[in-house]
Order: structure tokens, then C-alpha cells, then sequence
């Protein structure tokens, strides 16, 4: 059994959506009960047959996975789940830059500099 067969994830909410994807709340589940929370970019249906945008995922995905910075949110790895290519990232837990604009207002430039 390879990694990827190994490995399962749960859906739990879509947290964003954008032109290219859908980005996911998830859990991966592997061998020996280990469990943590991802994050889930998933491609959108319509644009798995777009070779470029394709492309434009593995890219990001393999140019993500060779960073290590606090300020960048980790790539696990790239996976077709149901016949769709998904971006597997550290999930992490926080506002949107949406909720904290209409919460505080204006950004001061240091702030968001």
C-alpha cells in the first residue's frame, strides 16, 4: 500500500472559493488512528481539463513545499481526490482578512505592511 492509499480525508466546511478552487476545513486520517487538521485547496470541476491551470497547481504546490517560513502555511503534497487535483496545506485557525476588515475597520499601513 503506497502513502497516498493510506491516506483519507474528511470534508468538514469550505472555507473560501475562489476563480481556480475551492479551499476546505478538513481531516486526514492515516494509518495507526494518527488524525490532524488540514486544509484542502481543491481544483474546481470545470478547470481539471484546463492543462495550464493544472499545471499552475503543481507548481504552487511544489514551489509551497520547498518553503519553510512562519508567514507561509505549509504544503503536504499534492493528491487526486475523486479525479480532482487538491493542494494539501496546514490548516491553520484565524480570521479572515475579510472578518478582521469589517471588525476593525481600515488597516492602519504598518499594520498591514
Amino acid at each position: 500500500m503506497n502513502d497516498s492509499e493510506s491516506r483519507r480525508y474528511q470534508i468538514h466546511e469550505a472555507l473560501g472559493k475562489g476563480g481556480f478552487g475551492t479551499v476546505y476545513r478538513a481531516e486526514l486520517a492515516s494509518t495507526g488512528g494518527f488524525t490532524k487538521p488540514v486544509a484542502l485547496k481543491v481544483l474546481n470541476p470545470d478547470m481539471q481539463s484546463d492543462d495550464d491551470v493544472v499545471r499552475r497547481l503543481r507548481d504552487e504546490a511544489r514551489m509551497l513545499g520547498l518553503l519553510n517560513h512562519r508567514a507561509i502555511v505549509k504544503v503536504d503534497g499534492l493528491v487526486q481526490l475523486a479525479g480532482r487535483w487538491a493542494v494539501v496545506m496546514e490548516y491553520v485557525e484565524g480570521a479572515s482578512l475579510d472578518q478582521i476588515l469589517r471588525a476593525q475597520g481600515p488597516t492602519p499601513a504598518r499594520v498591514a505592511l
